[in-house]
């Protein structure tokens, strides 16, 4: 058996930072603070290392940036990524916290499901081998789940970009009643929203309906075009 219901797959060891100043460490206590109220020259500057880390797909260059500077943002103590894939956006984490000299634990989980379309196979989570990162095999909400209970009080970043079913997304989201307030957050990928487009807008409508009767600070869609990114701070 592996850590809490999933199955943990590989940690391993650090790499050097970027030799690109990273910026000054400010209260991490986001109640204060505009929305993504980070050093965008910084992040600009930083930001050609991590695409040439990752690339542009599935994460756009303007996601990119949100993601890093979301992370800056809130300072994480724990990142837990449903929908690990290839890897990519857990490596985004990796990379990110590498660079702020962040101590940070990161989790990432998903389904061992081989029948499914975009099962990568033995791809699964080949952008963190080797790296600090706990990999998981399981229902994201459950593992996930137990992952909060298991640090209560710590700032989060949780990222949902599994199973992007609209059932699924809204369950996911009811995870944020297990975040500290004013000190976390929750990026969704895949937010685009065009109606009449036979584009999923599983995780857009999730959003909406959820934010009827959960009180978040603030919720940002980035509609620049596909794939989407939506900022949820609790």
């Amino acid at each position: 058996m592996g850590f809490l219901s999933g199955t943990r797959l590989k940690l391993g060891s650090r790499f050097k930072r970027s030799s690109i100043a990273s910026p000054a460490r400010r209260s991490t206590d986001s109640t204060s603070r505009a929305f993504l109220q980070t050093e965008k020259c910084l992040l600009s500057k930083w930001l050609p290392s991590l695409v040439r880390v990752v690339g542009t797909h599935p994460f756009p260059l303007d996601e990119l940036f949100a993601m890093a500077g979301a992370f800056e943002y809130h300072r994480p103590e724990l990142v837990v990524d449903i929908g690990t894939h290839l890897g990519k956006s857990a490596r985004v984490w990796h990379e990110v916290a590498k660079w702020l000299g962040e101590p940070c634990q990161i989790h990432t989980v998903d389904l061992f499901d081989p029948n499914h379309p975009e099962f990568p196979g033995k791809l699964l989570g080949q952008f963190i081998s080797g790296l600090p990162v706990a990999q998981h095999l399981g229902d994201g909400h459950t593992v996930a789940r137990e992952i909060l209970l298991a640090s209560p009080g710590k700032r989060v970043l949780l990222f949902l970009d599994g199973d992007h079913a609209y059932e699924t997304v809204l369950r996911e989201l009811q995870l944020a009643t297990l975040l500290r307030p004013g000190a976390s957050c929750i990026l969704v990928h895949d937010t685009f929203y065009q109606p009449g487009a036979s584009y999923n807008h599983g995780p857009y409508l999730a959003i909406e309906e959820y934010r009827k009767t959960f009180p978040f600070r603030q919720v940002v869609h980035l509609q620049l075009g596909l794939p989407g990114l939506s900022y949820l701070q609790v």
